[in-house]
């Protein structure tokens, strides 16, 4: 239920992100502790990440020519 809402919302859960990278919740932890992961909120004893930060914390990552943050030149 938890997730349905969140996701209607415009959120991935804990359990969808370390999914999605393929990374413990541990690694998680790790990254909300150094600030080096995606933007997160916290409610509820639950984490919940905003899909448009997982989507600009991947785009802050993507490499290859004629690419940039943001989108293709």
């Amino acid at each position: 239920m938890q997730k349905g809402i969140a996701q209607e919302m415009g959120f991935l859960t804990e359990d969808d992100i370390a999914h999605l990278f393929n990374v413990s919740k541990s690694t998680l932890d790790n990254w909300r502790r150094n600030s080096t992961g995606p933007a997160y909120a916290y409610a509820g004893n639950s984490f919940f990440y905003p899909v448009r930060g997982v989507s600009a914390f991947l785009m802050d990552r993507v490499k290859g020519f004629g690419f940039t943050h943001g989108g293709a030149i």
